[in-house]
């Protein structure tokens, strides 16, 4: 998977907000919306011969520009039409309703542990509920004891950082499905997760 990231800044020349495409520490090239179109440039490689990039990369790092630029849309607020909450009722209190049953494990401090498949669907939900993946780690559990999976965790939420609502929730969660696809896929392997929402408050499933 490629390196490809998208970063928001203001643009002076143009009294706007841009964001530039970066790889590896490099701008390799720059999204911006004209018209109500979004816009992108990539630039040649030091070489002049055009950039290749898979398209799950390139997918990944354009629902996070569209998000920044605001041609996505913001996500709305917890119990608004589109979250798939009712009003008055919290979006965690959704998702911790339907995942509970498949936790293959409950921690210490109550935090589950979900096996890849229903991994992949908490993911996938909290983007429906308005919610944002903030870190999430891999472990291998036995009878006794769940053991760490090395370089299997991520936070998320300090990458983010900084970005408005609607871009921080998109690039924590398609980062974080992006991760759970390529982390090992090994018997016994569960997740856990810290997701927030647009308020800022942070849970443990």
């Amino acid at each position: 998977m490629s390196d490809l990231h998208a970063r928001e800044r203001e643009d002076n020349e143009w009294g706007r907000a841009v964001a530039d495409l970066i790889e590896d520490g490099e701008v390799v090239g720059m999204a911006y919306e004209d018209e109500g179109q979004l816009l992108v440039e990539f630039y040649p490689d030091a070489e002049g011969e055009p950039r290749l990039y898979e398209v799950p990369d390139l997918q990944r790092v354009l629902d996070v520009v569209s998000a920044m630029l605001g041609t996505g849309g913001e996500a709305p607020e917890a119990g608004e039409e589109g979250t798939g909450t009712a009003a008055g009722e919290h979006p965690v209190d959704i998702l911790a309703e339907e995942f509970d049953p498949r936790a293959s494990r409950r921690g210490p401090e109550d935090e589950g542990f979900y096996p890849l498949e229903a991994a992949a669907a908490v993911i996938n939900r909290c983007g429906d509920l308005g919610l944002a993946v903030v870190s999430l780690e891999g472990f291998t559990l036995h009878p006794d004891r769940v053991e760490r999976v090395p370089g299997c965790s991520a936070d998320l939420g300090s990458a983010f950082r900084g970005e408005p609502w609607g871009a921080f929730q998109a690039g924590c969660n398609l980062q974080a499905m992006a991760l759970l696809e390529r982390w090992p896929r090994r018997s016994g392997c569960a997740i856990t997760f810290e997701v927030q929402d647009a308020a800022g408050e942070g849970f443990v499933l």
